[in-house]
C-alpha cells in the first residue's frame, strides 16, 4: 500500500533561491498523482494566526514520472520588506515587521494507490506545514530546500568599523540552535547578557520578528548597551547551550540568590565549555578621507554592513530631452537669437559614488559578492539611509597571496535624480 510523500521547504529558508513544494507518488509500479492544489499564505506575526484566505491558489493536473512539483520563490518575495530601522539600536530588539515571513502551504491532491480508484484528499491544512524564510539565497553547490540552522546569519570576517556610525548585528534566535547568551570583550573585559532576560521573549516564541534578532555591535551602539566604549577592537560573541545562561533561572526558582553569575560565565568560558560564534571588530580612525557605511540585506535576508574607509568620489550623469522650435522672421524682422531654436527640457542627473574599502582580508570576496547580488542597498547620508544600486558587472575577487594588500573599489547609483520631480 502506498500514499504519496511530501517535500516542503524548513526553517530558515532562502526564498531567493529556489523554494519547491512537492508530491510525488512513484513507489509501486502502478502508484498514480493525477491532480495537486497548492495554497499559499504569506504573514507575520504568530506562526498561529494565519490570514483566513490564501494569498496564492495554483493547481496542476499534471504530473512527470507522478511527480508535480510547484516552485514558489516568486510568490514569497512580494511580501518583504526592509525598513533599514534597526541600525541605531541600543539594546537587543526582535527584527522589523516584514523582513522574516511565516510561509503556510497546504491544499489537496489526487492519486492512485497501485492501480486503485483515484482518492483525494488534503495534503495538508491551517500551519501544519508552515516555514520561516528570509529574503535571502543559497550558494552555488548549497542543497534546495536548505534551512539556516546556525545562529550567525552575517559572513565571519573581521569587520572594520568606524568610531562614529552606528550598526547592528543579525542572529537566528530559534530554540533549536540553543541561542541563548550573549557576550562582548571589550578592552579585556568581558560582559555576559542572557538573551531571553535582554530580549523579553524565549527562543521558542511563534512570533516571525522574534526569530530574526539584531544586536548592538556598531562602537556607539555598544557603548549606550554596555556603557563601556571599545578602542582599538573589541569582539561580539552568540553563545549556544550554554548551561551558565540558564543557571540564574533554576537559582532565582530555588528561592536563591544569584550572586557572581559573571566570574561563573568566565569560568566555563575559560574551560570550553560554551559554543560560541565569534565576530571580531577593529575600530579604524580614517584621517585623510570621510568614510562612508553601506547597509544592504545579505545572503541571509537581513540587514548587514560594510564601512568603506578610503577615497570616495561623486559624479553626476546628466540627460535631458530637447526639440526644434520655429522662430519667426519677415522682410522686416530680424530673428530673436536671445530665444533658442534648440530648447532642452527634461533636464536632470543621476549621480553616482564610487567607494574604496581600504585593505581588507580575503574573506571580503564573499561580502562584495553580498553586495552585488543585493536588491536593496542604501547609503548613509545626513543620519538617514539613501537607497543606492551597485554597478554590477566582471569583478576580481583578490587573494592576500596574490596581491598582499586588497582593497575593493565599488561604484553605487543614487536610485533617485537629483532634481526632484513628480513624473
Amino acid at each position: 500500500m502506498s500514499t504519496p510523500s511530501l517535500s516542503t521547504p524548513a526553517s530558515l529558508s532562502m526564498s531567493r533561491s529556489p523554494l519547491f513544494v512537492t508530491g510525488k507518488n512513484n513507489t509501486l509500479a502502478a502508484d498514480g498523482l493525477d491532480e495537486m492544489s497548492l495554497g499559499v499564505k504569506i504573514y507575520t506575526g504568530a506562526k498561529t494566526s494565519p490570514p483566513a484566505s490564501n494569498n496564492y491558489s495554483l493547481s496542476k493536473s499534471i504530473s512527470i514520472d507522478e511527480i508535480i512539483n510547484f516552485e514558489i520563490s516568486d510568490l514569497v518575495r512580494d511580501g518583504f520588506l526592509h525598513p533599514f530601522g534597526k541600525f541605531n539600536i541600543t539594546a537587543p530588539s526582535a527584527s522589523e515587521v516584514g523582513e522574516v515571513l511565516w510561509i503556510a502551504p497546504s491544499g489537496d491532491w489526487t492519486y492512485s494507490n497501485n492501480g486503485a480508484a483515484p482518492t483525494t484528499a488534503p495534503w495538508g491544512t491551517g500551519t501544519t506545514y508552515a516555514f520561516l524564510a528570509t529574503e535571502g539565497w543559497t550558494k552555488r553547490g548549497e542543497a534546495q530546500n536548505r534551512p539556516t540552522a546556525g545562529p550567525g546569519l552575517t559572513i565571519e570576517r573581521k569587520h572594520k568599523v568606524y568610531s562614529s556610525f552606528r550598526e547592528s548585528l543579525a542572529a537566528l534566535y530559534i530554540a533549536s540552535n540553543g541561542l541563548n547568551a550573549l557576550m562582548y570583550d571589550i578592552n579585556g573585559t568581558k560582559y555576559w547578557y542572557i538573551l531571553e532576560d535582554e530580549l523579553g521573549f524565549a527562543s521558542n516564541s511563534n512570533e516571525s520578528q522574534n526569530k530574526v534578532i539584531y544586536i548592538p555591535s556598531g562602537v556607539l551602539n555598544v557603548f549606550d548597551y554596555v556603557g563601556v566604549m571599545p578602542s582599538g577592537s573589541y569582539s561580539i560573541s552568540l553563545v549556544t547551550n550554554s548551561e551558565g545562561a540558564d543557571y540564574p533561572d533554576r537559582v532565582t526558582a530555588d528561592g536563591g540568590v544569584v550572586e557572581g553569575w559573571n566570574c561563573l560565565m568566565n569560568a566555563i568560558d575559560a574551560l570550553g565549555g560554551q559554543d560560541k560564534t565569534t565576530y571580531d571588530y577593529d575600530i579604524l580612525c580614517e584621517t585623510k578621507y570621510e568614510p562612508q557605511i553601506i547597509q544592504y540585506v545579505n545572503r541571509y535576508g537581513v540587514s548587514d554592513y560594510v564601512t568603506f574607509f578610503k577615497r570616495s568620489d561623486e559624479s553626476g550623469q546628466f540627460t535631458n530631452d530637447s526639440y526644434r522650435r520655429s522662430i519667426y522672421a519677415d522682410g522686416f524682422t530680424e530673428p530673436d537669437f536671445k530665444t533658442p531654436q534648440y530648447q532642452d527640457f527634461n533636464i536632470n542627473s543621476r549621480n553616482s559614488i564610487t567607494l574604496n574599502t581600504g585593505y581588507v582580508e580575503e574573506a571580503y570576496k564573499d561580502v562584495i559578492e553580498e553586495i552585488l547580488m543585493s536588491e536593496k542597498v542604501s547609503i548613509l547620508e545626513g543620519g538617514n539611509y539613501r537607497s543606492v544600486t551597485p554597478q554590477r558587472g566582471s569583478v576580481e575577487y583578490f587573494k592576500e597571496v596574490n596581491t598582499g594588500n586588497i582593497n575593493y573599489s565599488m561604484t553605487f547609483d543614487y536610485a533617485f535624480n537629483e532634481r526632484n520631480l513628480i513624473r
